[in-house]
């Protein structure tokens, strides 16, 4: 069992499904010739997985671990796939308390919104906007952002993993009386009508991943975007990306008929954020290790268990990692910019 290509985006697995997959995986070793992941730092080559198998098991995982206990004591469901940033000083005082377990994913979403023409937008619609979401993972920043950011707006949350918009739909939609909707489906292929959305928001999504190239698929992603806002609507993006991936990036939105507005480089605040992270994102990793029996076969398991906790480890960006190193010697930066529909 390959779970790093092989599980389906549309299924939902449950946790004794992911018994016998993981299991299946430790067993795997026995016949694989070499593993995908570096167990130094936890890397594994973009060739090497694919996005919808390794995200149908994060956002299968997280769901059966449930509730789980922070570094603090403090109790939460992971559902904040985000590495996101400590609060830049320029932007006042933090929104977000200090003791939220997923503060980091929180100041992410709220951060999309902090630019003075973003700012401006907003008041001049009196908060009533709606927002896209292109791969909204779990829905947590939407629930986020309807909640505690924009409270006026209406929200669609758009992934192609059905396990992450489920989660979406059991935890947060029904909290928020009709204001977010919740979709599965290819962002690059939407049937939403042109011009009916004064944002989009796109958050650590799994594109512009290549150094200095855009792909087939990201031109598709941006089209669109484009195509479904309104003239005078916002592009609103923050990731970690190849650094050299962020002109290209702009020039093509800019080709489309977008302009550049705003542009903060907050890599200092994500490596911050995750050296004050790393204390729970090592906890709950060793949750999950201790709730799969496959990782107590003897000798396979603890081979397969180092492994599974590295890359654990990496897809959060954690110290000692491959994606974490990338952002401290600048190949990856994490940018938060607005892009405006040219009217």
């Amino acid at each position: 069992m390959d779970i790093f290509t092989k599980l389906s985006n549309r299924s939902e697995y449950s946790k004794n499904q992911l018994q016998v997959i993981l299991g299946a995986w430790v067993m795997s070793t026995v016949v694989e010739k070499a593993s995908k992941v570096v167990v130094s730092n936890g890397h594994v080559e973009e060739g090497e997985y694919d996005k919808r198998s390794i995200y149908s098991l994060l956002y299968a995982l997280y769901r059966s671990m449930g509730d789980v206990p922070s570094e603090t004591g403090e109790r939460y469901e992971f559902t904040f796939n985000t590495w996101g940033y400590t609060w830049p000083e320029q932007w006042g005082p933090c929104p977000v308390s200090a003791k939220d377990p997923q503060r980091f994913g929180r100041i992410a979403y709220t951060g999309l919104y902090q630019a003075k023409p973003v700012q401006e937008y907003i008041k001049k619609n009196n908060g009533k906007v709606h927002i896209i979401e292109m791969g909204c993972g779990t829905g947590a920043g939407a629930h986020h952002t309807c909640a505690n950011v924009l409270p006026e707006c209406t929200y669609e949350a758009v992934d192609m993993q059905q396990s992450g918009i489920s989660t979406c739909n059991r935890k947060y939609v029904p909290n928020l009386r009709g204001r977010l909707k919740a979709t599965c489906a290819d962002a690059t292929r939407l049937s939403t009508p042109d011009g009916s959305a004064d944002f989009i928001a796109v958050n650590e999504t799994h594109v512009t991943e290549f150094a200095g190239r855009l792909t087939s698929e990201d031109h598709a992603f941006f089209a669109t975007a484009y195509r479904m806002l309104k003239p005078g609507g916002f592009l609103v993006w923050g990731n970690a990306i190849p650094a050299s991936t962020w002109q290209p990036s702009f020039d093509y939105l800019e080709y489309l008929g977008m302009k550049l507005v705003s542009r903060t480089d907050v890599t200092k605040e994500a490596i911050k954020a995750r050296d004050e992270d790393k204390a729970r994102i090592d906890l709950y990793a060793e949750a999950c290790l201790r709730a799969f029996h496959g990782f107590k076969i003897p000798w396979l398991g603890a081979s397969k268990r180092i492994e599974a906790d590295q890359a654990l480890k990496n897809f959060a960006r954690n110290p000692g990692t491959a994606m974490y190193d990338m952002m401290v010697d600048g190949r990856h930066s994490y940018e938060v910019v607005a892009l405006q529909k040219v009217s």
